[in-house]
């Protein structure tokens, strides 16, 4: 009876570390993120079983730089613009870390945190492969970058893939999309 406790009890053990573990890298191993960035795997269960990475999340411009590079004025309106989408390396290779790297800008009429998510997703022949969303509940205004690494599997097939990446908030939404190569 002993023994079976025993057993009982380090298999509870050992799932309860599989599922810390799991979620830690779900998140990339970054916990909550910074600047109060969460971060979030939506794997599709396809074939081609993307691995999302960490992310770093910074700030470029306070709102006052950023309002004029934009030449922003707060009676216009908010701005919420996607101003760079990259993948580095370009021609990725199957196995090997590459590198989503993005910058974007977040004006609003009052300078206060607004709620921001950025969504991340993987084609290859109008197929998804996975997705990952970032959000942080009080986006400060100005201009950030923000960096995503991601793993192509070894048995991804060579060929042409898309990255659609969208900036939503609840004044509005950009979204860009690029092509990389996978070999």
């Amino acid at each position: 009876m002993q023994v079976r406790i025993g057993w009982i009890f380090t298999l509870a053990v050992v799932v309860g570390l599989a599922s810390v573990a799991i979620g830690w890298a779900y998140n990339g191993g970054q916990g909550p993120g910074s600047g109060g960035w969460e971060f979030f795997s939506s794997p599709t269960g396809g074939p081609v079983g993307l691995m999302w990475g960490g992310y770093k999340n910074e700030m470029r411009l306070e709102r006052e730089a950023a309002a004029a590079k934009h030449n922003y004025c707060p009676t216009g309106g908010c701005v919420v613009r996607l101003e760079k989408l990259a993948i580095f390396p370009k021609r990725v290779q199957r196995g090997r870390t590459a590198y989503i790297d993005l910058a974007y800008t977040i004006l609003t009429a009052s300078d206060i945190g607004i709620p921001v998510t950025i969504s991340r997703e993987i084609f290859f022949q109008g197929k998804s492969l996975g997705k990952t969303f970032s959000k942080n509940l009080r986006t400060p205004n100005g201009s950030f970058s923000q960096e995503v690494s991601f793993v192509m599997p070894d048995n991804s097939a060579p060929g042409v893939y898309s990255l659609k990446t969208q900036v939503i908030t609840g004044y509005g939404q950009d979204e860009k999309t690029i092509d990389f190569t996978v070999e």
